[in-house]
């Protein structure tokens, strides 16, 4: 029979992957607990959080959720870091972290209850956020909108050129009357 504190983790994790989309594993063999608290660091403005799991604990969420796929992501020393907003975002932030530490390395992820592996993660990375596409779409609207407005403003001000010069030709001619 598990213990009380088996118990209490399991539904922990289970709770946790249950309200996050994205979960998204990662091997550590051989990081210092120095590396450990700086990859936390740089993953929690971006992901809801991380966890370092054991292998027999997370095999049963991954079962109880019909995700069995994700248990060949368990192998070794594992940290499961959970996400709710913007996938790439913290793809991005592991794959950054891991050129960085090469003990650290991409194992895949579990994205709306589908199993990906490394390679889709990196490319996942290298997609803008939701936020630079965000922008880049209020940049390409509003460009042809500022062209129009100068086009137009330079069409006035000819208009308002055009007029200065006839009122100086009145003014210059000869009044007869």
């Amino acid at each position: 029979m598990p213990s009380a504190f088996k118990e209490m983790m399991l539904k922990e994790i289970t709770k946790e992957l249950e309200g996050s989309p994205y979960a998204f594993m990662t091997h550590f063999e051989g990081l210092t607990v120095s590396d450990l608290s700086d990859f936390r660091r740089s993953t929690e403005k971006v992901a809801k959080r991380s966890l370092v799991v054991k292998h027999a604990l997370a095999k049963k969420v991954f079962s109880e959720l019909k995700i069995q796929e994700a248990e060949k992501f368990l192998t070794g020393s594992v940290i499961v870091t959970l996400g709710d907003k913007e996938p790439q975002v913290i793809s991005k932030a592991i794959v950054d972290f891991s050129k960085s530490h090469e003990k650290l390395v991409l194992a895949g992820a579990v994205i709306d209850r589908k199993v990906y592996d490394q390679s889709y993660v990196k490319r996942l990375a290298g997609l803008p956020s939701r936020h630079e596409l965000l922008t880049q779409v209020v940049v390409r609207v509003k460009s042809p909108i500022t062209g129009l407005v100068l086009t137009l403003g330079q069409v006035l001000r000819g208009f308002v050129v055009a007029l200065n010069e006839i009122k100086k030709k009145k003014e210059l001619q000869p009044q007869t009357a």
